[in-house]
């Protein structure tokens, strides 16, 4: 009938479909993307760190990296679980995962307070910074909750997963290509500028969170509206902490909250 030749386009246009032949390329080529900021971002740091034999670093910032690698792996994992079939050890997996969010959210404010005192007063000093710090770890929490709260839907929970990863991995991305984009940005410059200092440090992770709509539109012709509704979290969380950063008031609650 011709009712029903209308009504079927529709709906298939109103659903989105939970599985795609290419999203487990998708998924691989994300968690390789984000191993490889890491490296790179940290790993040069780490080396600059022993090649100018500054002092050791504090027995936090090995715990917090512990933690975040451990977490990386286990993301790294649960793909890879999903791509071999074994679903039932993938959600094992995603129960001790749940309790690492709340791992990560202690250890990850504790980190900054900790090193934010350890820098004050020397030429590393920059305690209005700790906005950014604590608001890319709510933004990851606040993703991390909402994915878990979704896991029985499989294409949203998928993909605010992968927004709260990459919303973790703000620091690594900046580390290793904020000083390039910072130099190619001909309006201003780190401190002075919004727009200069949110791309350097979230210009890389927010084209890749892009991507997946990017992608989402290619596979699906829509986007989800989990994914919507996560990029604009993740979004409003960044422009709140860089806006905080750069506002001259903030600084004393800062210096309030380190207990300076």
């Amino acid at each position: 009938m011709l009712t029903d030749a209308v009504t079927e386009p529709l709906q298939s246009r109103r659903e989105f479909a939970s599985t795609h032949p290419s999203d487990g390329a998708l998924f691989l080529a994300y968690i390789a993307l984000i191993w490889i900021g890491m490296v790179l971002g940290f790993g040069g740091e780490i080396a600059r760190h022993v090649k100018n034999n500054e002092p050791p670093y504090p027995v936090i910032l090995h715990v917090h990296s512990a933690v975040f690698v451990t977490w990386l792996i286990a993301f790294t994992a649960q793909i890879l679980l999903i791509r071999t079939g074994k679903p039932a050890s993938h959600r094992r997996l995603g129960i001790a995962m749940t309790f690492g969010v709340g791992v990560l959210a202690i250890v990850g404010p504790w980190t900054a307070y900790a090193v934010q005192n350890l820098n004050f007063g020397t030429s590393r000093s920059d305690p209005a910074f700790f906005s950014v710090q604590l608001g890319d770890v709510i933004g990851f929490v606040g993703l991390s909750i909402a994915a878990i709260i979704l896991r029985k839907q499989a294409a949203a929970h998928k993909r605010l997963m992968l927004l709260a990863i990459l919303q973790l991995s703000t620091a690594g991305f900046s580390r290793w290509l904020g000083n390039s984009i910072g130099s190619a940005y001909p309006f201003g410059y780190w401190g002075q500028s919004f727009w200069a200092t949110f791309l350097i440090l979230h210009l890389t992770n927010d084209m890749l969170a892009l991507g997946i709509g990017v992608y989402d539109l290619r596979t699906r012709g829509r986007l989800h509206p989990a994914y919507v509704a996560g990029l604009a979290w993740g979004f409003g969380w960044q422009v709140l902490h860089v806006s905080l950063y750069l506002t001259p008031a903030w600084l004393p609650v800062a210096k309030w909250l380190l207990g300076r």
